[in-house]
């Protein structure tokens, strides 16, 4: 790295390690309270760049004591039903190891739950199967792209790859997929008019789908993410553009001094909240490989 990279990077390292808690875990912000997906995308970014391993350590515990008898991990201690971090505290556990027993009941967590779903009535204004079953962000509530691609990438990378429920939320993203490349949020048309893709759900699709379909499935998909990720300057769709692609095999020239740009912008709209400052630093360390770090 040169002197100004450097001084970013450190920074924003720096920036991280200060929202940590003495009780362990991390914060959204300074001052804040602990959070559990804060936590994770801190661990994975602290991994990323070889640091502080007993702050990672301690982090990993404070998330153990966070999960619950059956195996989740809910986003606040009197907020059970909200239980998407739990596939973020399996990616964490899993990049440093000796946490077997909370991904095992995380993973046996994760398998027996789902949306809710429903049969499709006639004259519906969705345009998708709403049968296929993901994840919600909630307790009795219809699956989307974030929670299902992100509970794909913490069974995939525990060895659940070929798990029934895995192969059909795989159905389920490719289901959901736009008809001119690309995913939003989870819906593809309502009212029979298509939506629009959007670059932060585009890139988790992919990184999900990598390893389970056929490049030419997602092509234009992938189109769709070249050229927009060369006008992103926001942190999450720069991030999760360059994790879609790099999932893939694709490195977009310059990715790097894009990175630092968007740290830089700090200076004019304030600091960013910890899982921003988190995805960058992976992001760059990685050069965009999220799926080598939480895989390896």
């Amino acid at each position: 790295m040169n002197m100004d990279s450097d001084r970013l990077i450190t920074k924003s390292i720096e920036m991280i390690v200060s929202r940590s808690l003495k009780g362990g875990g991390f914060a959204p912000r300074q001052n804040g309270e602990f959070r559990p997906d804060a936590t994770a995308w801190s661990i994975l970014a602290l991994v990323s760049d070889n640091a502080c391993e007993d702050l990672v350590g301690n982090a990993c515990n404070r998330l153990a004591a966070s999960q619950l008898n059956d195996g989740r991990v809910p986003v606040a201690e009197d907020l059970d039903n909200v239980y998407w971090p739990t596939a973020l505290a399996v990616l964490a556990w899993k990049s440093i190891g000796g946490f077997e027993n909370e991904i095992k009941s995380a993973v046996k967590f994760l398998v027996k739950t789902s949306g809710f779903h429903f049969s499709i009535e006639k004259n519906s204004p969705y345009g998708h199967d709403t049968t296929i079953r993901g994840w919600p962000w909630i307790a009795n509530a219809h699956s989307w792209i974030e929670p299902t691609s992100m509970a794909i990438l913490a069974l995939k990378a525990t060895g659940n790859a070929s798990h029934e429920r895995v192969q059909e939320a795989v159905r389920m993203i490719l289901d959901r997929k736009l008809p001119a490349g690309g995913w939003n949020y989870g819906n593809t048309t309502v009212f029979n008019r298509e939506l629009s893709p959007m670059p932060e759900y585009t890139g988790q699709a992919l990184s999900a789908l990598s390893g389970f379909v056929q490049r030419s499935e997602i092509a234009k998909s992938i189109d769709y993410l070249e050229k927009e990720i060369s006008i992103l300057q926001t942190p999450l769709s720069h991030c999760w553009g360059l994790f879609g692609l790099g999932a893939w095999s694709i490195k977009i020239r310059g990715n790097r001094e894009r990175i630092l740009n968007s740290l830089s912008l700090q200076q004019r709209y304030g600091q960013y909240d910890t899982l921003l400052l988190s995805k960058l630093v992976i992001a760059y360390n990685t050069e965009g490989n999220l799926s080598g770090l939480i895989m390896s």
